[in-house]
Order: C-alpha cells, then sequence, then structure tokens
C-alpha cells in the first residue's frame, strides 16, 4: 500500500535541501512566447513543444512492417500499445536517444490545459481552468474530482494536491488522505472533511507559455505528476485536454513504470512521436 504518509516524508525530505519557508506558492505566467504549431512536425512533438517541459523527444520513421491491429481485450493505454504488430520493438528501440534523454531531463508524466487567463490574476484564473478540466477528466472515468489543496511551502517539487473519488480510487493501494492525517502533517492548505479516504496525486502547476492553435492564442497550464503514479495512466487518459507521457517515470527510490514509446493523449486518442504522424483511438 502507497499511503500519504510514506508520501508526506519523501516530500518533506525534499523540502530538506532547501531553505524552509511557510509561504506557500504562487502560479506565475513563466513566458509570453507564442508557441507557433510545425507543419513538418507530428502533432504528438507539437503539444509536447508547446509545454516547454520536455527534453530529447523528436519524431522517427514508423517500421514499414509495423502494421495495426485491433485488440479489444485490451483497454485505455494497454489496447492503444497494443496497436503495433513486428514494428513496436523497432519503435521502442529506435527512440532509444530519447528515452536517455527522459531519464537525463527526468521529465514526468503531465496533464495540459489551455485558456484564456488574466495577466494580472495568473494563479486564480490558472486554478479555476485546472479545476474545470480535472472535474471533466473525473467525469470521463466515471470518478469524482473533489478539489486542490495548495501546498504550505513553495520550497517543495509540487504546489498542489489533488483529491478525488470513485471508480478510479482504491484508498487501500493508492496514494489515499485521512482527514485528520492532512491536518496533522500541514503539508497542504484548503483540506476538507470530504477528502478523507479520497485518493490524490501531487502535480506542480505551471503556465508556461502561450500556443497559437487553431487561430487562437492560449495560454498553456501543465500539470505534471510530482508523486502518486500508481493508476495514473488510467487518468491521463481519460484527460479533456491533452497528456504528454514519457517512456518511463516514477519517484526517485521508488517504483518505475515504462511504456513502450512516449506518447501524447487528446480527444480519446492516442499519438505517437512518428514521422507518419501515427494515431490511435482509445475506444
Amino acid at each position: 500500500m502507497e499511503s500519504i504518509k510514506n508520501s508526506f516524508l519523501a516530500l518533506s525530505v525534499l523540502s530538506l535541501t532547501a531553505c524552509i519557508s511557510t509561504q506557500p506558492p504562487v502560479i506565475t505566467q513563466e513566458s509570453n512566447e507564442v508557441y507557433q504549431f510545425d507543419d513538418n512536425a507530428s502533432f504528438a512533438l507539437n503539444v509536447a513543444q508547446m509545454t516547454r517541459k520536455t527534453a530529447g523527444l523528436s519524431d522517427v520513421e514508423l517500421p514499414e512492417e509495423a502494421q495495426f491491429k485491433a485488440n479489444r481485450g485490451l483497454v485505455g493505454a494497454e489496447y492503444a500499445m497494443s496497436f503495433l504488430t513486428g514494428g513496436l520493438v523497432d519503435l521502442a528501440g529506435s527512440m532509444g536517444a530519447q528515452s536517455q534523454a527522459d531519464r537525463a531531463f527526468n521529465w514526468k508524466p503531465m496533464f495540459v490545459f489551455l485558456g484564456d487567463l488574466d495577466s494580472q490574476n495568473i494563479d486564480a484564473d490558472a486554478v479555476k481552468v485546472v479545476e474545470r478540466e480535472l472535474t471533466n477528466t473525473f467525469n470521463n472515468i466515471d470518478s469524482e474530482f473533489l478539489g486542490l489543496m495548495r501546498s504550505s511551502s513553495s520550497n517543495r517539487d509540487d504546489n498542489f494536491g489533488v483529491a478525488f473519488k470513485g471508480a478510479k480510487c482504491d484508498p487501500s493501494k493508492q496514494t489515499s488522505y485521512t482527514y485528520s492525517g492532512l491536518l496533522r502533517g500541514g503539508l497542504f492548505l484548503d483540506a476538507k472533511p470530504e477528502y478523507d479516504r479520497a485518493c490524490g496525486f501531487f502535480v506542480d502547476i505551471n503556465v508556461t507559455g502561450k500556443v497559437n492553435i487553431e487561430g487562437e492564442v492560449k495560454d498553456v497550464i501543465t500539470l505534471t505528476i510530482i508523486g502518486g503514479y500508481k493508476r495514473i495512466d488510467e487518468i491521463l487518459i481519460a484527460t479533456s485536454g491533452y497528456a504528454v507521457v514519457p517512456q518511463t517515470y516514477g519517484s526517485w527510490g521508488g517504483v518505475k513504470y515504462t511504456v513502450p514509446a512516449p506518447y501524447v493523449i487528446h480527444d480519446n486518442t492516442m499519438y505517437l512521436f512518428t514521422k507518419q504522424n501515427s494515431s490511435f483511438k482509445l475506444k
């Protein structure tokens, strides 16, 4: 069982490497640069680049022998990853350089949402967009988004905790909260009684820049997953916006999760980093 106590301990240890601060984090606009989609890049690569959070990715040539294959016995990410036969190993192998970069730069899976933010009110507006989109995301998987908890210190890797209940929550097997533990730990603000026995994960929310998409300029909001990775792929593939997932991810010193190749999710479709702009409907 991955307990909230263990997660709190890990986060606390990380906090000791910096000066202790009692100031909670505030989301700011990191850049006003507008990313323009590159017609010569895959959809996956364009989404990754608009986040300004990934490294080492490029499009690869899909092996000629790769064929599309539907396996209805699998669902979600497993189903999508099953569509390559004969070429999957070659595809993953050809992404070896990207995989090394994944590890070197240690970028993590993330949700990506777009919005129109008031430059004078970035923090509050970004939170509103995230709350709206996470509500929609969890509705897609018969679960309930309960709310965000802001970190109590700006020195931690995360700046918010996410709380949810429903079909994708098993408190006995996933990171979970107790209301008394949240109050006693003091690592998050805004704890509510309804978060008791809720599942959760920890994120770093940033407004990384802007993107011109379909003729409109939008602010790019990333939610990088910092902790609580168990079953996170089942939530990422339900995103109401975008999700970007590296080949390997996990907590330092903890379980590592690996998929055959990095991918992007948008509109119930998985996109791979290929020159053929490969995509696959999840259901």
